[in-house]
């Protein structure tokens, strides 16, 4: 299709692909003589055309001409005769020199057509030089006026869709503006007829190009990472694919051409590609859909042995790649046990259960302990450890890290009686030194089992937390029945360390990129351990990440999710915030059975569900907590919290007798375990208070010791107790005010600006009361001397002290003084 521009010259065809330029030529010819221009486009932009009309206009008003072609040597001309050059970048190295010298004399007329790429030094000093002379005509692109104009009486939604699919290209469009037929247009609204017309011009310009341009073009259009340029300049590539007007100016193939590269793609090149992680085939992509039907078995392998490196981090996505294998030819059995793999690490727990339920898994097949663990966690996340146990035991682990994780799930549901003789142990089958994640659930089986015998708590605490850092090292990926961060941060709690508990699940937190499927079950621990630390701005945002939309909770993430909501309502919010929230969540608490690992959040509901008159809803859950920590043989490190619950159950329904029991295992377990120390302290307190007994000082030193293990509500509540049941006004005001300050209280996060003016010392977590004796301290002031000033006991002042060291981190008394001057913007000068 061609069109006349010049209607006193219709001799003179210009093709669309160089309409856009007609004005810029018009000018160059009307300036001043001589005529110096540099026309620059990617193939097939009309540069030819371009300088035939300039000589055209030329040779008309007698200017003499002469045309060069690469083949030719450059002729001695006069002066005013214009040398037209087409395809100068084919120009020799003497060529360019002659052009050169010719372009250095001002008064020699020269006008050079080249392609962008390759761009010799010389041609750019030669266009650099005419540049002084008048502006460079670019060619190539097309905008949608010009399609229209070429396609006359065609509506703007086919110009558009020529210009989108075409990418602008110029040769391109004016194919298919060629090929574009009205009639036809109008009984193919999706132009598949001129589709498919121009994809034979376009496969012939991809079988001519260099191999280093088709690949990228390939790889780009099959969506590659790598864009097929690991042998050559990136550069270099998409400037020649660029010129061989086959990729757009930002180096992306046009729609059409990237059509018909993927339909010309071979098998081989498709699989070596997916092997070396080039390429997605994420559903819905154009790719995608090429493959539909294709069945190659080699092809199908390849897509699978990619879907098992996408687990971690795109499990959803490699759940399709495995349907995707199973539809190009790979027996369906082949990857079972993946494919479950992927649809639990993507939140499809049940659809992985089906999977396996259904599959016969002997011992020595490949996947087996891959599939036992994914079986048994399945059931784990259902709030079923006591399944997930018995899976294990249907399916008994061939590996050492197997082993392991049946352990944790027999530990988790209180199974422990043939735990002797299944001691993991290295894995004979792998010789050699041992691995990072080998030598973390060694560690993890090693703590936890010490956890049972209550020989040394803190030791035991102390491997947990090494196997999670390890683990987290590993990076492994593979489902197991319990983080082993989660086992350490809850037996750290269960000791009264609720600080390290919250590094270990932040340290896991942050390599959660390896493995999303966690992200939810760590982030709702971290909103846990936060409301213990008082924390209650970190606790939402955790909570509210965890629960955001589109995340689908497990059952027993859920358990968690309830009781920091509870929580939450119970020390934040009054009494019909907190019994709308239990009823919105108690429904859900029931769908899990208790198991180790979940005490905590159990504990906090049988509390809640006690003080709302509800206790019966979350007695068979408490009766079975009983019953499991029993059969491990009480072990303080996971009894400790529930024995608590169980005192303030029977505090809370007034049934002095249902706390003995508790009491005594507390009592028990005091010596060997920091936190039911002070549990036992509190306890005996709490029942003499009951009683009637008030002795304030026991009372505010048992009150403010819960206080020190993240137990500051139930300090609170002891305190306030006291206070009311005293006769005497004095004993009452002070246990009224040591109440007041252990209750806690919603206050800015330290990352998060105050809603006002606030002191600078409350920004760093201090209270009012610790503000207070911030500045005496700052003062050099001794205990007594705090005390006296603010009325409290020496031991009060000291515990305050102790609390704000903890807050600030602080390691030694110079240490504190000076993280004091900086928290509370103080000068060592001004604070004496």
């Amino acid at each position: 299709m061609t069109r006349l521009t010049d209607a006193t010259d219709p001799a003179v065809e210009v093709l669309p692909r160089a309409a856009h330029a007609l004005g810029a030529l018009d000018d160059l010819v009307t300036r001043r003589p001589p005529l110096r221009a540099a026309i620059v486009g990617s193939a097939g932009s009309g540069k030819t055309d371009a300088l035939a009309y300039l000589r055209a206009r030329l040779e008309r008003e007698g200017r003499p001409t002469r045309s060069l072609s690469p083949r030719e040597r450059v002729p001695a001309v006069d002066d005013e005769v214009t040398v037209l050059v087409d395809d100068a970048q084919e120009l020799s190295t003497e060529q360019l020199s002659a052009l050169l010298t010719r372009a250095n004399r001002p008064e020699a007329g020269l006008v050079v057509a080249y392609r962008t790429w390759p761009a010799p030094a010389g041609l750019i000093e030669i266009t650099r030089i005419v540049e002084h002379d008048s502006p460079p005509v670019l060619l190539g692109e097309v905008t949608l006026a010009e399609v229209r104009t070429d396609l006359m009486s065609a509506d703007t939604a086919c110009a558009q869709h020529i210009l989108d699919v075409a990418g602008g290209i110029a040769w391109l469009v004016a194919a298919c503006v060629e090929a574009h037929d009205l009639q036809d247009c109008s009984d193919d609204p999706a132009h598949r007829e001129l589709t498919r017309v121009v994809r034979r011009r376009i496969r012939h310009r991809l079988e001519t190009v260099s191999p280093a341009v088709r690949r990228r073009i390939e790889s780009l259009s099959l969506g590659a990472r790598d864009s097929g340029m690991d042998h050559a300049d990136p550069a270099d590539v998409v400037a020649e694919g660029y010129a061989e007007g086959l990729l757009t100016a930002n180096g992306r193939p046009a729609p059409l051409v990237a059509e018909v590269a993927r339909a010309s793609v071979s098998i081989d090149v498709l699989i070596d590609l997916l092997r070396h992680g080039s390429i997605d085939l994420v559903p819905g992509s154009d790719l995608a859909a090429y493959l539909d039907g294709v069945v190659d078995p080699a092809l199908g392998v390849a897509i699978a042995e990619r879907a098992r490196a996408e687990i971690a981090c795109e499990p959803a996505l490699a759940a399709a790649l495995f349907e995707r294998a199973v539809a190009c030819g790979v027996p369906e059995s082949d990857i079972t046990v993946a494919r479950a793999h992927a649809l639990w690490a993507a939140g499809d727990g049940d659809g992985a259960g089906l999977l396996l339920g259904d599959m016969d898994i002997t011992p020595d097949h490949p996947d087996h302990d891959l599939a036992a663990d994914t079986l048994a966690v399945t059931w784990a996340d259902r709030g079923m450890m006591s399944v997930a146990d018995h899976t294990y035991r249907a399916m008994p682990p061939t590996t050492g890290t197997g082993r392991t994780r049946a352990v944790i799930a027999a530990v988790g549901a209180g199974m422990t009686a043939d735990l002797d003789a299944e001691e993991p142990g290295p894995d004979a089958a792998a010789p050699g030194a041992p691995s990072t994640l080998g030598v973390a659930l060694d560690l993890l089986d090693r703590g936890l089992r010490a956890t049972l015998s209550d020989e040394s708590p803190r030791e035991a605490v102390d491997d947990l937390r090494r196997a999670a850092d390890l683990y987290c090292a590993a990076r492994d990926t593979a489902p197991t029945p319990e983080l082993p961060a989660v086992v350490a941060a809850t037996a750290a709690i269960g000791i009264g360390d609720l600080e390290l508990a919250h590094t270990v699940v932040t340290d896991a937190l942050s390599h959660t990129e390896r493995c999303r499927r966690w992200r939810p079950r760590l982030l709702l621990w971290n909103a846990w351990i936060a409301v213990q630390r008082e924390q209650v701005a970190e606790a939402r945002r955790s909570l509210a990440e965890a629960t955001a939309d589109g995340v689908v909770l497990a059952a027993r993430d859920d358990l968690i999710a309830a009781a920091v909501t509870v929580e939450l309502a119970r020390r934040y919010e009054d009494a019909a915030a907190l019994g709308a929230a239990w009823e919105s969540l108690k429904s859900r608490v029931r769908r899990v059975e208790p198991d180790l690992y979940t005490l905590l959040p159990l504990s906090e509901l049988v509390v809640v569900s006690a003080r709302l008159g509800d206790a019966e809803w979350m007695q068979p859950a408490f009766r079975d907590a009983l019953v499991l920590v029993d059969r491990l043989g009480q072990p303080s490190v996971w009894a400790t919290a529930l024995h608590w619950a169980g005192i303030q159950r029977g505090i809370l329904r007034n049934r002095p007798d249902d706390l003995v029991p508790h009491a005594k295992a507390l009592v028990e377990a005091a010596h060997r375990n920091p936190l039911a120390a002070r549990m036992a302290q509190a306890g005996g307190v709490w029942t003499s208070v009951l009683a009637g007994t008030i002795d304030p000082d026991a009372v505010e030193t048992a009150a403010r010791g819960l206080a020190t293990v993240g137990l500051a509500w139930d300090g609170a509540r002891l305190a306030g107790h006291g206070a009311r049941r005293s006769k005497d006004k004095k004993v009452g005001a002070r246990l009224l005010a040591c109440a007041r300050e252990l209750h806690p209280r919603e206050t800015p996060s330290p990352n998060e600006p105050p809603a006002g003016p606030v002191a600078t010392a409350a920004a760093s977590g201090l209270s009012e009361r610790e503000h207070e004796i911030a500045h005496l301290v700052l003062q050099g002031r001794t205990y007594a001397e705090i005390g006296a000033e603010l009325f409290i006991s020496p031991r009060t002042a000291e515990h305050h002290i102790g609390q704000i060291r903890r807050r600030l981190g602080a390691t030694s008394r110079s240490d504190l003084l000076a993280k004091l001057r900086v928290a509370m913007g103080v000068t060592e000068g001004a604070a004496r």
